[in-house]
């Protein structure tokens, strides 16, 4: 084995400014690299990492990660993923200060640039200060809301738990107060943004002209609205999206 203890107090790595860096590594004749530790703080948060680098088939090349983040920008964390020539943002659709733990097993080219594709990551996650910003399941039911800016939903917190097995997101149901509401959200999608969504919105949220589409003209009642209350009970209007964000459809309908 080989051992690398690195401390470092300022690096500038690429678009990214790192700081008060402590790394544990080794190495071994068969290509593996062990992390025993690797703390920094970045994208003005703090990430400690753990795990190993698997480099023994160069054509096979696995990261098997354990991330831990700490209130992280999620506008200032970037990655340079497969098929992009550029680092790209984490996520654009969603801002806002992560904290949470990151695990799975990530296929890497040669260069460490994540095969994401052909890889195995669970997530769990608690943003804060957030915004969602073009969010397909959203975006699309921009007609059938009362507000329908719905291309930006401000929100206080969102927490979950996200898998992603070859390239497809499965989100389990989540609740997301906004500044419009709340609205129940599950489903998946996959890197083409090919998507199937299932969304259970508060009967007030549904616009008269929504309620026409989805009722056929039915008369309706509307009732008061706020925050989430697990003890209220509340009258929803539960719909399907399936498709991407240019051909998609939205029906009645519970998830099975």
């Amino acid at each position: 084995f080989k051992f690398r203890i690195v401390v470092i107090g300022d690096m500038r790595y690429h678009k990214y400014h790192l700081q008060r860096i402590k790394a544990d590594l080794r190495t071994t004749e068969e290509h593996m690299l062990y992390i025993d530790t690797l703390m920094m703080d970045i994208a003005d948060g703090h990430m400690d990492i753990s795990g190993y680098f698997n480099g023994s088939d160069r054509s096979k090349i696995y990261f098997s990660p354990e991330i831990k983040m700490m209130d992280v920008d999620m506008d200032k964390l970037m990655v340079k993923f497969d098929n992009f020539g550029q680092d790209e943002v984490v996520s654009n659709n969603v801002h806002g200060r992560v904290s949470g733990k990151l695990w799975g097993k990530i296929h890497m080219h040669a260069d460490l640039v994540p095969i994401i594709d052909d890889s195995e990551i669970h997530m769990d996650f608690n943003i804060t200060e957030g915004a969602l910003e073009d969010y397909a399941p959203l975006k699309v039911l921009s007609g059938y809301f009362e507000d329908e800016a719905l291309h930006k939903v401000i929100f206080d917190t969102l927490q979950n738990h996200i898998d992603m097995t070859n390239g497809e997101m499965t989100i389990p149901e989540m609740i997301i107060n906004t500044n419009l509401g709340f609205v129940k959200v599950s489903g998946k999608q996959d890197m083409e943004m090919n998507m199937e969504y299932y969304i259970s919105v508060p009967w007030k949220m549904i616009a008269k002209a929504g309620r026409n589409k989805l009722f056929k003209n039915k008369d309706t009642d509307p009732e008061s609205i706020g925050e989430f209350d697990p003890e209220k009970r509340y009258r929803f209007v539960n719909l399907i999206i399936t498709g991407d964000a240019e051909d998609y459809s939205v029906k009645m309908g519970k998830k099975k």
